[in-house]
């Protein structure tokens, strides 16, 4: 009956560290050798219960001592990493020592009597034991007992000390069936019992330590993300089980959120209004592993990115949930970067847009105040800083009369005072951009002049801001070196002589000096406006009078010339002959329709097409597009609408290309 016994409990183990290898995929190497150190104790109590001979029982009381001996070991191990509180490399190193001492004893038995004085084989009811007499170094391994009895009792105590920190519920578990062990073996020696119920002890360990394994791994997981990114600056994490308890988290995320130190492991996190509740934990109980969504939380200034992934071991598909805190300041900064410099862009557009006769000035502008800054000395940053500030250092003029921008003759004192608004109203549109205050300062100062004679504060000298003056020599040579209605760019040497003349002026002498160095680098003359000042409009019709009346809307405009063509394969043919900046294209046509013929021009053009349709229900615009359609319009035509879109069409070409 007892040999039975030992043979369920034997099996019972074996069956529980085989089940346990089989569910848990990467198992730990401490883990492994408790379960199968136990395992071999069983087996050894069943072996001795079924002995026939003296050495037979010998050698299971052997089997016995292996794991009597290293289990107690692999238990403190276990409990100084749950607790982290590492063990000193000396003490594993002096405990191991201690038992493999008392191993090479048991290997003496039944040769002398140093741990054993006497044996025999001793016959029960129904199963065979050791009949010993304890030698003189027996009394080693009850010290042995007492010593990791009192190492269990100091985890214990550190775990009751740290309970916030750590999980207090494994590390008493453990340390109860190690007591326990402790006080069955106490009880066998006093009652010098038959029957030893060392391995039952030694089996519920096995069962709690299967119980608790995946527990105590995900605490493990936990130490080795923390480990792995500790030296990431930007990372934090924050670890639960998945009844939402929390679990452990890296001092980054519990410096960012110190309420975390008043959270207990194991227990759930306390209901809140902070931040870090409202938005982060209650997005954790809803969060739904099926939706690819993103989750921001602002703090100190700082943009984190929160990420859940479920927490996986082995077989087990779900062991916990971990919160992952990823800094995406610097990557929305850059993304607020490229919106600012895009927005620019599009604001710089229009202004060049609005005056017909200078189109990119702004971006040419731009582009030699950041050549005069990279003379200068100064950094890639600060070059794109004055560069961004060029192109909208005419922003204010989107609030000046198109009649005033564009009038060809002569501006009247008025006009002339009306126009000098623009610097301070490009002030007030730009101050309120805060990632960038130099736009507002390029914009309101880049018309003062060195000797106070400018606008609109009379500022002068090096009161003027720098920004202010680069782009004021920068301005004053592209408006030199541009087309204007009553004339096309100054000849080199004419522009060269001015800034010679404002130099110390009009203009900061030391900046003057640099762009007359690019000046007398630039010997092909490079460096003003290339494109042509009238731009060549087709029209493309069946019906003659379309075409008749976009002429007409277009006749008080002397720098657009409008072609017309009566069929797409007219208008394929013009395109052969002659450039033109924009198409206006009749959707609705015979023979070769509208459509047809923008598949046809785009195989050989890129010319931007602007399509003409009667169907104001047709909902086109996805479909037009896709054919590389630019824009398109509905007829009747809107004169004002009309010449909005050949000013964009044709203004934006120029200054792309």
């Amino acid at each position: 009956m007892i040999t039975m016994f030992y043979f369920i409990v034997f099996l019972l183990a074996l069956f529980m560290t085989g089940s346990f290898l089989v569910r848990n995929k990467n198992v730990d190497t401490v883990y492994i050798l408790f379960c199968l150190l136990v395992t071999v104790n069983c087996l050894g109590r069943y072996m001795q219960a079924s002995s026939e001979t003296l050495e037979m029982a010998i050698w299971a009381n052997r089997f016995l001592y292996v794991g009597g001996c290293y289990a107690p070991l692999l238990t403190v191990v276990i409990l100084s990493r749950l607790c982290d509180v590492k063990m000193p490399r000396w003490l594993v190193g002096v405990l191991t020592l201690y038992s493999t001492i008392i191993m090479g004893f048991v290997f003496t038995v039944g040769k002398n009597d140093l741990y054993y004085s006497h044996v025999a084989l001793g016959h029960g009811n129904g199963f065979n034991y050791l009949e010993k007499t304890y030698g003189p170094f027996h009394s080693l391994y009850p010290v042995m007992m007492i010593l990791y009895a009192g190492i269990m009792l100091f985890y214990m105590v550190v775990a009751l000390r740290k309970r916030e920190k750590i999980s207090f519920r494994v590390v008493l578990t453990i340390c109860i069936i190690g007591f326990s062990i402790c006080f069955i073996y106490i009880m066998e020696r006093l009652f010098r019992t038959d029957v030893n119920f060392l391995s039952v002890g030694y089996l519920i360990g096995i069962i709690f330590m299967n119980r608790y394994f995946e527990r105590v791994k995900m605490y493990d997981m936990s130490i080795n993300v923390s480990g792995s990114v500790e030296k990431m600056k930007e990372y934090g994490y924050i670890a639960f089980d998945t009844e939402y308890c929390y679990v452990s988290s890296n001092e980054f995320v519990r410096e960012l959120f110190p309420e975390i130190e008043k959270w207990y492991i194991d227990k759930k996190v306390p209901c809140s209004d902070s931040e870090l509740y409202r938005n982060v934990i209650e997005y954790l109980y809803h969060w739904d592993e099926s939706r690819d969504e993103k989750k921001y939380i602002a703090v100190n200034e700082r943009l984190f990115q929160v990420e859940i992934r479920g927490l996986s071991y082995g077989r087990k598909e779900k062991i916990g949930y971990l919160l992952e805190f990823v800094d995406r300041t610097l990557e929305r900064k850059h993304y607020n970067e490229e919106l600012l410099i895009q927005t620019v862009g599009a604001l710089s557009d229009a202004v060049d847009a609005k005056d017909r006769y200078t189109s990119g000035h702004s971006k040419r502008v731009a582009e030699y105040g950041r050549m005069i800054a990279g003379r200068m000395g100064k950094s890639k940053e600060e070059q794109e800083e004055i560069y961004r500030a060029g192109l909208l250092h005419d922003v204010g003029k989107i609030r000046i009369p198109a009649e005033i921008i564009n009038k060809p003759g002569k501006l009247t004192e008025e006009e002339y005072n009306t126009i000098k608004i623009h610097s301070v109203t490009g002030y007030h549109i730009l101050r309120g951009i805060a990632q960038d205050g130099q736009l507002a300062i390029a914009a309101k100062y880049h018309h003062e002049r060195y000797d106070g004679k400018g606008y609109p504060n009379g500022l002068s000298g090096e009161r003027i801001p720098e920004i202010a003056r680069i782009l004021g020599v920068a301005d004053a040579y592209d408006a030199m070196a541009s087309n204007r209605s009553y004339r096309n760019a100054l000849p080199q040497e004419v522009v060269r002589a001015e800034i010679v003349k404002g130099r110390g002026t009009q203009f900061d002498p030391a900046i003057a000096d640099i762009m007359l160095q690019i000046m007398d680098e630039d010997t092909g003359y490079a460096m003003k406006q290339t494109d042509s000042m009238q731009r060549t409009i087709l029209s493309v019709d069946d019906e003659p009078m379309n075409n008749k009346l976009i002429t007409h809307i277009m006749k008080d405009e002397p720098m657009y010339k409008i072609v017309s063509a009566g069929s797409g394969a007219e208008a394929l043919e013009r395109l052969k002959e002659e450039k033109f900046d924009l198409i206006f294209l009749d959707v609705m046509m015979p023979e070769m329709d509208g459509l047809e013929t923008l598949r046809r021009i785009r195989e050989h053009y890129q010319t931007p097409v602007v399509l003409m349709t009667g169907d104001k229900t047709l909902d086109v615009s996805s479909g037009f597009s896709a054919l590389g359609c630019d824009d398109y319009i509905t007829k009747p035509f809107l004169p004002l609408l009309i010449r909005e879109v050949v000013h964009n069409m044709t203004e934006r070409t120029s200054i792309e290309g």
